[in-house]
């Protein structure tokens, strides 16, 4: 679990304080990509539809708090952090992640993509990573293996079997990719667990994203509101309503 302290910067919610990696996008891939783990690893991208359900649901708090590593997926995130700390937190979204993971050399080690839309845009992804010398194992996991408990054990065993000693990317969708992450944590084995939500479908293409400008003007929410209207602005809408309580329960995000 990551500690506060220079390299990790918090903020309260419910009550317990959630500690996020304050790290640069590089940092964080060699860190994915060159350690030798002896346990698996859980690495969580949190936007604010996150910290909405973690508003939701404490019973969510201590599972990302348990987390290794947090890492700010979104400029709502990325500021509250930011203004908590008095230092700049750089927001590292889990599109951009995966994108450079693909880039970089795998070297022979296995990567498990669990997921996506659809198993074309799985495909897409893997072909992508078997050209850079992944390892490249699919799992579509539809809802019906995920939802089955019987399925989904089985699931979790063979995930943890394949993709020992490299990474595991769920592309599941909060929060239950999460749960998921911290179940594969439970079984022998060791490497990375990426939980990145729509991060595979960008990466086949699935999914546009937003032009350079808007991402850097943090503007990227409002690109997707307008690709995708009448599933994202109900969700946005209702994910703002987490930013007030957790601005008023860290005291303004003033030290």
């Amino acid at each position: 679990m990551l500690r506060s302290g220079t390299d990790s910067v918090s903020i309260r919610i419910r009550g317990e304080q959630i500690p996020f990696a304050r790290r640069t996008l590089q940092d964080v891939v060699e860190e994915i990509t060159q350690s030798d783990s002896d346990v698996w690893r859980v690495v969580i991208t949190p936007n604010l539809h996150h910290i909405y359900l973690l508003r939701q649901d404490k019973s969510l708090v201590g599972l990302y708090a348990s987390a290794d590593l947090l890492l700010p997926d979104g400029w709502p995130v990325a500021w509250m952090l930011s203004r908590a700390s008095g230092m700049g937190v750089d927001r590292i979204a889990g599109s951009d992640l995966l994108e450079v993971i693909l880039e970089t050399g795998g070297e022979g080690r296995p990567l498990v993509l669990v997921g996506g839309e659809d198993r074309d845009a799985l495909v897409a992804v893997a072909d992508r990573a078997r050209r850079s010398s992944w390892k490249v194992f699919e799992e579509p996991a539809p809802r019906s293996e995920v939802d089955d408990p019987r399925s989904r054990k089985a699931l979790v065993a063979r995930v943890a079997s394949s993709g020992s000693g490299g990474l595991v990317v769920l592309g599941l969708g909060a929060p239950k990719q999460e749960r998921i992450a911290h179940e594969i944590r439970g079984e022998g084995g060791a490497g990375q667990i990426l939980c990145l939500g729509m991060a595979i479908n960008f990466s086949a293409g699935r999914i546009r994203r937003s032009p350079v400008w808007m991402q850097r003007a943090g503007m990227e929410w409002a690109h997707r509101i307008i690709t995708e209207p009448r599933r994202l602005l109900p969700r946005y809408a209702r994910d703002a309503t987490a930013f007030i309580p957790t601005f008023v329960e860290n005291g303004g995000l003033k030290k």
